[in-house]
């Protein structure tokens, strides 16, 4: 074997590596969501337990009991409040959801509770950090590194020369949503979201069928999340595995390269599939992942090597000896000379052709969040092309002021010693004491209370030791109109910019 080809296989166990690394970072922010939606869903369990159990146990006839009017209420205007308001992001899910249960005067006291719990799995799956953006951003991540770097490699070996071309958003669409394995990647994650759903579901029924225990209904759903964490990893793991080797095999298309082999990891878990296709070559127009390339099954380690015969191998170390190519630089140097400045061209011309649009939603953006957030119009498209993760903090900070700001249109002011609990939709109740603010109230889309701030340590500076301060309120069942969350929290930065005017008369 040349020294030129345990370079490749060399660089070809590293990549695969590297790709598996970043999925580890990824499944690891999936399972701390997982985690916490599981508690949610054991939260709402105990709840249901502790409202209907007699002696620890609820029977399939007292679950499958109506809500009663106020519970319904309740149920309409405080448990799927936090989901309807997650229904303003345009998710199609939550308004599905929604939409299905809007409009019911009888819902029974199980379908309620598995409405609760499918909202919470719809957040976990498809909402911001859910398990699909997580997927989605990962396997980005894996794709450009695999691409990039055996381009590098490529170059770095004298197979191609030349600036290569960044690849673009509408590249990585087209792989997003590659059918390779029958399914989209975000049917699959769809897939495994329903799945879940319906095991929790035949979980609860079984529970209420047999009278079982809140301890082993409880240990019956932590089964069912640890399976679908299990499934999750394995989902992520095998995409990782086509996802690098689906950037090698661009990079093989765009430096020329005809032919490609299969590289098993051989090892004890070596599937049979995996070695009988070790060491196979076969032509870069043939490539076709679970046929001719990887991955092969779940979890597949396999990777892809660009092929030369002997003759192609001594040409190419040739030529690296007569242009003295580029053994001494680094890939960071190589991708800044470049990638990076063809990137930057791409944005650029982006920041131009959106420029019209992207100045009205600045203004927007201005109005609601003011110049101390947002200093220039050039700051905003920088933000927006080049910094991903704070233009999605400053899309939701806008989200979040926006909502207090229009509520602040229909504000009302007096002097009373308790705040109404009802209040007219989408408005704000300021009460004042000897002429000073002493609270804030916002209520939302039903007329319940959606948000308090106080001015004022309600006389106990121990406990209050934060003016202002917030005070959210509970989305818990079996609650009361006046009950709110008793723990006091600081202002959010949201809360700061829209309530800045009496804050700072404070």
């Amino acid at each position: 074997m040349s020294s030129n080809k345990k370079y490749w296989e060399s660089r070809s166990a590293q990549r695969e590596m590297e790709s598996q690394l970043i999925a580890s970072k990824y499944l690891t922010k999936m399972e701390d969501s997982l985690k916490e939606a599981q508690h949610d869903i054991l939260r709402q369990i105990e709840s249901f337990y502790s409202r209907y159990a007699n002696e620890n146990q609820i029977s399939i006839t007292e679950a499958k009991k109506y809500l009663t009017p106020k519970e319904l209420r309740d149920f309409k205007n405080i448990d799927l409040k936090r989901f309807r308001e997650m229904s303003l992001s345009g998710n199609p899910e939550y308004e599905r959801i929604l939409n299905a249960v809007s409009y019911r005067v009888r819902i029974s006291r199980l379908e309620a509770l598995n409405l609760q719990i499918e909202m919470r799995m719809a957040e976990l799956y498809s909402g911001v950090n859910g398990l699909r953006e997580y997927s989605y951003t990962g396997l980005v991540d894996v794709y450009q590194n695999s691409y990039y770097k055996t381009m590098f490699d490529l170059t770095k070996q004298g197979v191609m020369t030349g600036t290569v071309i960044a690849l673009s958003d509408e590249t990585m669409q087209e792989v997003l949503s590659y059918n390779w394995s029958g399914k989209e990647l975000s049917e699959r994650i769809w897939g495994h979201q329903e799945s879940t759903r319906q095991a929790i579901r035949k979980e609860l029924e079984r529970s209420f069928a047999s009278g079982r225990s809140i301890q082993k209904t409880t240990k019956a759903i932590m089964d069912v999340t640890e399976v679908a964490l299990s499934r999750a990893e394995a989902l992520v793991r095998t995409e990782a595995n086509f996802f690098h080797n689906a950037a090698a095999q661009k990079s093989y298309s765009d430096a020329g390269i005809e032919r490609y082999e299969i590289i098993a990891t051989l090892d004890s878990r070596t599937s049979d599939i995996c070695r009988h296709q070790d060491r196979k070559i076969y032509a870069e127009k043939d490539y076709k992942p679970g046929e001719t390339a990887p991955p092969f099954h779940v979890r597949c380690r396999s990777t892809t090597i660009p092929y030369f015969d002997e003759s192609e191998y001594m040409v190419g170390e040739k030529r690296q000896s007569a242009e003295g190519l580029i053994d001494s630089i680094s890939y960071e140097e190589w991708y800044e000379k470049y990638i990076k400045d063809d990137s930057q061209k791409v944005v650029a011309e982006k920041m131009t052709l959106n420029k019209a649009a992207d100045k009205n939603q600045y203004r927007n953006y201005k109005e609601i969040l003011g110049k101390e957030v947002l200093m220039s119009f050039a700051a905003f498209q920088e933000i927006k092309y080049n910094n991903p993760n704070k233009y999605t903090e400053l899309k939701s900070l806008y989200r979040e002021v926006k909502w207090q700001v229009k509520a602040q249109e229909n504000l009302i002011t007096g002097n009373v010693h308790k705040v109404e609990f009802i209040g007219p939709p989408n408005s704000v109740f300021d009460n004042y004491k000897e002429g000073i603010l002493d609270s804030r109230r916002y209520y939302g889309p039903t007329g319940k209370p959606r948000l308090d701030i106080d001015f004022s340590d309600h006389g106990n500076s121990k406990n209050h030791p934060v003016v202002p301060h917030a005070h959210d309120w509970l989305k818990k069942e079996n609650i009361d109109k006046v009950n709110r969350e008793k723990k006091w929290r600081p202002l959010s930065k949201a809360e700061k910019i829209a309530n800045q005017n009496v804050i700072r008369k404070e």
